[in-house]
């Protein structure tokens, strides 16, 4: 399936030039329809790309398919997100984003089959932290975009991409909403992680690093959204939580596949 990644990552490239051409240089002219529905064809393609290894036992992982799944997220969010929130303006550095991610996948070994016994709470488990994943590293993607954001009200010669990013309180907006949604796809891949593991090797979890680095991830999101229920945290300490609970994870799990698939070159569980 790696030739409709090729061709998701070619929609992708045009797209951000055509973004870039009509948004920041104000040349040319937009058609908001074919716009989008030539993402969602690219996305579309690029979902049938990830297919097999995500959902087709035996499911595959790698750096590779974390990166091409990040990038998958980051379309899939900027589309619904459009529909609820002002994201005109977001679509040059999530189309770079999805270019960057995509194509580093495609260079990237395959990942390893997972051979632990595969039932459907494991495929589960694997499914909702694969997303919880991709949702986190987006959501700090977006906070990035918050601290860019915030400079731009506060300097006036800030970079036209700058200047032409949505609103502070749209990008808040959708940030908040990535973290509720990553925390209870993670919440449901510990729970399920710990379910699967007592069904098939008839013990409980064992506290490696993983566990230990996205329990703590998993607290810190979870501290970030009682705090802005109870306190109203946002701007500059929403992204510093976001930020922080994303190298967590980074650490726990897929910093652990990079350097195992690329450096190393082994197939650790």
């Amino acid at each position: 399936m790696s030739w409709l990644a090729l061709i998701a990552l070619f929609l992708y490239l045009a797209l951000g030039w055509h973004f870039c051409r009509t948004r920041l240089a104000g040349r040319g002219t937009v058609h908001a329809g074919i716009e989008h529905g030539l993402l969602l064809l690219a996305l579309a393609l690029h979902g049938f790309a990830l297919w097999p290894a995500l959902a087709v036992p035996p499911l595959h992982f790698g750096a590779g398919e974390a990166l091409s799944v990040t990038a998958w997220l980051a379309l899939l969010i900027y589309l619904v997100g459009h529909l609820a929130f002002q994201l005109e303006g977001m679509e040059p550095p999530v189309l770079a984003l999805a270019v960057i991610l995509l194509g580093a996948s495609i260079l990237l070994p395959p990942g390893h089959a997972l051979t632990y016994p595969q039932n459907g709470v494991s495929r589960l488990h694997f499914l909702t932290a694969m997303l919880a994943y991709g949702l986190f590293a987006n959501a700090s993607g977006v906070a990035l975009l918050m601290r860019l954001a915030d400079k731009r009200l506060h300097h006036a010669t800030a970079s036209l991409l700058v200047q032409k990013l949505p609103p502070l309180l749209a990008l808040e907006r959708l940030l908040f909403a990535c973290v509720w949604v990553g925390f209870l796809l993670l919440t449901v891949a510990l729970i399920t992680g710990a379910t699967f593991s007592e069904e098939i090797f008839g013990k409980a979890l064992e506290f490696n690093h993983k566990i230990v680095f996205s329990i703590a991830a998993w607290l810190v999101f979870g501290g970030l959204l009682i705090g802005r229920k109870v306190r109203g945290w946002r701007g500059l300490v929403a992204t510093r939580w976001t930020l922080f609970g994303f190298i967590l994870l980074l650490f726990g799990y897929i910093g652990t596949r990079l350097v195992l698939d690329v450096i190393l070159h082994r197939a650790g569980a």
